[in-house]
């Protein structure tokens, strides 16, 4: 069983996360009052959804180079 597929669609998801944070801040405005209307951003809502996208991409891409070092091991070993 290769962990890379599931490393692959988090790496995706991460990207998709991405996209749709960058979409709604492209798109509406941005305002510190906590009573403005539904169509503006909550900035900060935003920054902690790239971190956790951030966070969560560099989580799969370490997965992703420690399953292909340890498949040089293995093919190393077997040789």
């Amino acid at each position: 069983m290769s962990i890379l597929p599931t490393a692959a669609e988090g790496l995706r998801k991460a990207e998709e996360r991405v996209q749709r944070v960058a979409e709604r801040l492209s798109r509406l405005p941005l305002s510190a009052d906590a009573n403005a209307p539904e169509d503006v951003v909550d900035l900060s809502a935003e920054v902690v959804a790239l971190l956790e996208a951030k966070t969560t991409h560099a989580a799969n891409a370490k997965v992703v180079q420690t399953a292909a070092e340890m498949e040089e091991r293995i093919l190393d070993i077997l040789g």
